[in-house]
């Protein structure tokens, strides 16, 4: 999340979120290792520096990489971690991979009604151990399915935290912004997510980007955490078809 993205929760959200918690032990110790061994690995964190002067703004957002083609890896994250401020000046978009490497990002494609942004990045061959792609999934992922969230939150690299999916329910922002204007149904889950998370994948049971997280749900008194929010698979194939 961009900071201080939140949305709008009710009791009924945090029951559903506490109900749904419930994760085998099995399959979250095999799921962890795949994603640990396979998700991670097509993360990035993405640093957004907005001009040269001491109060111009710098975020922190996540990605994941889906594509590489001509050697440039091409990822996704969100409209809000990559929109330019203009009376900032130019934006800087710098770009690490899983194995701390930076790499110059470049914003090839947005959209503020879905939250989302592609960034490429360009990799020289024989540059060492190389990221990975992972395939976004052709439909959205069923509810109470296991998922992952993978990202930097707090700036940090390869983050995992794991959760079900609640829900697929249309979100409202406490804070309006036009950098994300998402009217549509999007993925309700418990992954834990935070600052920094905003542009990471979610991730299915298969390794497929089933969502990209885009703000949380907190309690409105304590600030605790109660639900993730992700755009789903479906609406971010759509978004680069057009």
């Amino acid at each position: 999340m961009r900071k201080k993205i939140t949305a709008i929760v009710t009791a009924i959200a945090l029951a559903l979120c506490l109900g749904a918690c419930s994760i085998g032990y099995v399959d979250e110790t095999s799921f962890v290792n795949e994603v640990t061994e396979v998700a991670v690995k097509a993360s990035v964190k993405i640093i957004a520096e907005h001009g040269a002067s001491e109060s111009a703004p710098l975020y922190i957002g996540s990605g994941a990489i889906y594509d590489y083609a001509d050697g440039r890896y091409y990822a996704l994250t969100n409209n809000h971690v990559v929109e330019d401020i203009p009376q900032y000046g130019k934006t800087a978009l710098l770009v690490f991979d899983c194995y701390g490497n930076l790499y110059e990002g470049r914003v090839e494609k947005t959209s503020a009604a879905d939250d989302l942004a592609v960034v490429s990045f360009a990799v020289s061959a024989g540059y060492g151990t190389m990221p990975e792609t992972l395939e976004i999934a052709a439909e959205n992922a069923g509810k109470n399915a296991l998922v992952a969230a993978v990202g930097s939150p707090d700036g940090q690299f390869n983050a995992v935290t794991l959760g079900r999916i609640l829900r697929y329910a249309p979100v409202t922002l406490t804070e309006e912004t036009s950098a994300s204007r998402v009217e549509y149904a999007v993925v309700c889950h418990t992954a834990v997510i935070h600052g920094g998370s905003s542009g990471g994948m979610l991730v299915d049971k298969n390794m497929r980007i089933v969502g990209i997280n885009y703000a949380g749900g907190s309690d409105e008194e304590t600030g605790d955490f109660i639900e993730g929010y992700a755009v789903p698979a479906e609406k971010i194939n759509a978004f680069l078809r057009a």
